[in-house]
């Protein structure tokens, strides 16, 4: 595949703003593949391996080539290079969710890729420790979550992601979908 043609959708924002909403969104209605990730968390339900995430153990996480990877909340994530050549092998445009300390590591990694660089934001807080309770998660694992460092660094757009990143407010899923439609219109996608 001709690496200009090559699209990446990198979307970040606070635990319960809706990133994986949007990317599944991408998937169903442009078929843009995500980029499976890797987690030493365990699944919650409904998740599966190799879908949702490659589920790893402590020692086989750090066997993979990553890009970037971060502790979060008590847990390992990272996305590696085979992740995201798979995810290309299916499709011309992919999607990743990451951490905004990620989309740091993506930008300075990412260079031969058009990349569009999203920052979704909640316009009232209240809202996220719900939508994370929806997902099964017990009020005391939405709290550990919502009071680590880096959820409290990713509840507002860094200053440093502020220049290149675009930021889409995900308060009513209508309109959200319409921002975002807008947003790949904006950015010359045919949509």
């Amino acid at each position: 595949m001709d690496e200009k043609m090559k699209k990446l959708i990198v979307i970040c924002g606070a635990p319960g703003s809706g990133k994986t909403t949007v990317q599944n969104y991408l998937l169903k209605k442009y078929g843009f593949q995500r980029v499976i990730t890797h987690t030493t968390r365990q699944p919650r339900i409904m998740e599966k391996n190799k879908v949702d995430y490659y589920f790893e153990s402590e020692d086989s996480f750090y066997k993979n080539h990553f890009i970037e990877y971060v502790e979060y909340a008590g847990h390992m994530y990272g996305s590696s290079y085979e992740g995201l050549e798979l995810a290309f092998q299916k499709s011309d445009t992919v999607t990743i969710v990451l951490d905004t300390k990620g989309v740091l590591s993506y930008k300075k990694a990412i260079k031969d890729i058009q990349t569009l660089f999203w920052y979704i934001k909640v316009p009232d807080t209240k809202q996220i420790s719900g939508r994370i309770l929806k997902r099964g998660e017990s009020e005391q694992e939405v709290a550990k979550r919502l009071t680590s460092l880096e959820a409290r660094r990713d509840m507002t757009i860094p200053q440093k992601l502020v220049p290149f990143c675009t930021v889409i407010e995900n308060g009513v899923w209508q309109n959200t979908k319409h921002i975002v439609n807008q947003t790949l219109k904006d950015a010359g996608f045919k949509v």
